[in-house]
């Protein structure tokens, strides 16, 4: 394989979510969702994998393998456990978390809100309410003034759209489990004005500090009867909040598959005036959430496609094609890849994904596009919400009995081109 570089100064790391990974994060929306009768949450996430006790030696093993960056998100349901009741020693525990990060020599970005929320904060409506951006603000100020100068990236929301679609829409399993096409538009609205009062208390605080959101992109494919509402699709769940991103200091792109929305023709109704009531609801449910196989990646015998164990279409290079639509939505701004992978159980199959994807990135670099770093998804095998702890994103195994860490062949692969900056080195397997 030829060499290919990346830019000096790329960030190569590695990326985790609190509710995951942190175990026993009791008083959030999620885990009360999880404990919930007749929702689809297949198992709670328990004591999760104790990544809250283990930071410490797990940053120092992302370090080892030579990452230089690590994504990871604080918890606004510790930290703000009452309304405007801010808990010291968490905040407290989140700075030694920052610290022992830096410590590792690892890049820490800071990841403010990734899906969940206070009990109290739920119960008020969620991003449903029009209180919750002035809430989250807050919260983001507070947390921002106690982790002071040391962390220089933040993500502010992680994958607005998928928030709305999922929880808001009822479409992924989420909480607060609402429908309808009305909430999933008042929620993004709300997570819209909350990003935005974010962004503007992090550069108030730290003027030198990066910030933006991370968002849920897709390659998208049509036929001719599906354009229309796959353009839809794509606005409610990406374009908005890429328009919303225009002031950021850099946009997350976060890429797992490809999408492809097919109809016999296009329907009469789907205009711009049908497509605001509900009957567009069952539509784009049905056309775009992905199949669950519960299985091994395989070749899907009902339609010939390669699929993961979250039943998306095997397809590393889609990455190449989200980042070119951000950069041509937002010319000129820098790119940060946050998260990329594949839920699968052949770690093989992870090491071809992780190739394919940075070749294909590569290839957008050399178009002159600003991308300024890659960041697998994840870290360390764990909690995939509503479907608990059968996807295997990791390049870390975990024993959850044990809770021993033990990484994958694909670990040291990618954290070797990490450590030369370039792929093509040889497989340390």
């Amino acid at each position: 394989m030829a060499e290919l570089e990346f830019p000096a100064g790329f960030l190569w790391g590695t990326a985790t979510a609190a509710h995951q990974v942190e175990g026993g994060n009791s008083n959030s929306d999620w885990w009360a969702w999880e404990l919930r009768p007749g929702t689809p949450c297949k198992e709670p996430s328990g004591a999760g994998i104790d990544h809250y006790n283990r930071y410490g030696r797990d940053a120092e093993m992302l370090a080892g393998l030579g990452f230089n960056t690590y994504r990871f998100s604080v918890e606004w349901a510790r930290i703000e456990p009452r309304e405007g009741v801010f808990d010291e020693v968490q905040l407290e525990h989140y700075r030694r978390m920052v610290a022992a990060v830096r410590n590792c020599k690892l890049v820490p970005m800071v990841t403010l809100n990734h899906f969940t929320l206070p009990i109290w904060v739920a119960k008020q409506g969620g991003w449903l309410a029009e209180a919750t951006p002035a809430l989250f603000e807050r919260y983001v100020r507070r947390t921002v003034e106690a982790l002071d100068d040391a962390v220089d990236w933040y993500c502010t929301i992680n994958e607005p759209g998928v928030v709305a679609y999922g929880g808001y829409m009822g479409a992924l399993g989420f909480p607060p489990g609402t429908h309808g096409v009305a909430n999933w538009k008042r929620a993004a609205m709300g997570l819209i004005e909350g990003h935005r009062r974010a962004r503007a208390t992090v550069k108030e605080l730290r003027p030198g500090a990066r910030v933006g959101q991370t968002h849920s992109m897709q390659e998208w494919e049509s036929n001719a009867g599906g354009r229309p509402a796959m353009e839809y699709a794509r606005r409610m769940g990406e374009d908005i909040y890429l328009e919303a991103s225009k002031e950021d200091d850099f946009v997350g792109v976060q890429t797992y598959t490809r999408a492809r929305l097919d109809l016999p023709r296009p329907i009469g109704w789907l205009t711009k005036a049908a497509l605001a009531v509900d009957p567009i609801e069952k539509l784009v449910v049905s056309q775009t959430v992905g199949r669950q196989t519960g299985g091994d990646p395989t070749v899907d015998a009902r339609d010939g496609i390669r699929r993961t164990q979250m039943g998306y279409e095997f397809r590393p290079q889609a990455v190449a094609a989200t980042v070119r639509r951000a950069a041509e939505l937002l010319p000129d701004k820098p790119i940060v890849v946050t998260e990329h992978g594949i839920a699968t159980a052949d770690d093989g199959e992870r090491i071809e994904f992780i190739t394919e994807g940075l070749k294909a990135l590569h290839a957008v670099l050399g178009e002159g596009i600003p991308v300024r770093g890659y960041i697998h998804w994840s870290a360390f095998d764990n909690f995939e919400w509503a479907l608990g702890y059968a996807m295997q994103f990791g390049l870390i195994a975990v024993d959850r009995a044990t809770q021993e860490r033990t990484p994958k062949p694909s670990a040291r692969f990618l954290g070797a081109i990490a450590r030369a900056n370039y792929l093509g080195v040889t497989d340390p397997t």
